[in-house]
């Protein structure tokens, strides 16, 4: 507890009240100068060696978070035989986008993501650390299992291999099937047929885990699911840190732009 200003603020007071001759001035100032002080000095100081503290351990947990991933991806990436281009750009985007690492950090997460995928330890293994610590983090969690699925997703297919530790990821994570078919409706969209084309609005069924053949009831349904489920208020909620409420407000905001413009094109239509 801080004392400091208590006592200096206490002593200013007992001096001032006491030379200025007040009945009782001594113990009368020494009280209010240690209320003074106390507000003055003390209070801010805790204040600001609270949000230090909290600052340490936001980054110590991220760093935590960033171990786990690094290493989990390194083993989606290379379970279907070979890690290719595609899947170390994303990386590269998850380093300076999503985790916004310094150049040091790039390092260390490019030393981990090397380790890792030759290391001799298995996917499950790493699964289960990550889980151990983050049991009790669901927000963290869905993140993660976002995560790989984006790195399974980022060559544009899904290898059987790839999907078969996705698989034991949720189970490990105790993730529900209803979940995983939702967020892997967010990457892989059933083949289309042979006369379907391209459309503006694919990447917007996908964000919501939707298809253009859904009624509009059904789009709303799945928008209001995701929405409920990424709104900043409810991450906020359940105490997630600052690099998590960012990456909710951005998945919010893009979830929100998704139903909309499905939303334009179908009054349009």
């Amino acid at each position: 507890m801080q004392m400091q200003g208590k006592l200096i603020g206490g002593l200013i007071g007992m001096l001032l009240l006491d030379w200025a001759g007040m009945p009782l001035g001594g113990l009368v100032g020494f009280f209010f100068g240690t209320i003074i002080g106390h507000l003055a000095m003390d209070l801010p100081r805790s204040a600001a060696r609270s949000a230090a503290d909290e600052a340490r351990a936001s980054r110590r947990r991220q760093g935590e978070v960033i171990f786990h991933v690094f290493r989990m991806c390194a083993k989606i990436a290379k379970s279907d035989g070979r890690v290719n281009q595609a899947e170390v750009l994303l990386m590269e985007k998850l380093m300076a986008q999503h985790f916004r690492l310094s150049e040091t950090g790039r390092r260390q997460a490019i030393q981990i993501w090397t380790a890792a995928k030759d290391s001799e330890e298995t996917f499950d293994a790493f699964a289960r650390a990550f889980y151990r610590d983050f049991a009790r983090d669901r927000y963290q969690v869905m993140n993660v299992m976002d995560i790989l699925f984006a790195v399974a997703a980022a060559d544009g297919s899904l290898h059987a291999r790839e999907e078969a530790l996705l698989l034991r990821a949720a189970g490990i994570f105790q993730i529900s099937r209803m979940h995983y078919d939702r967020i892997k409706g967010r990457y892989f969209q059933p083949p289309p047929r042979e006369t379907a084309r391209w459309s503006p609005l694919d990447p917007h069924y996908a964000m919501l885990g939707a298809s253009p053949k859904d009624s509009l009831e059904e789009v709303k349904r799945k928008f209001r699911q995701l929405a409920m489920e990424w709104h900043p208020d409810k991450m906020l909620a359940k105490g997630a840190s600052s690099e998590a409420m960012r990456h909710a407000k951005e998945k919010f905001q893009k979830i929100n732009e998704a139903y909309e413009r499905i939303l334009e094109a179908r009054k349009s239509g």
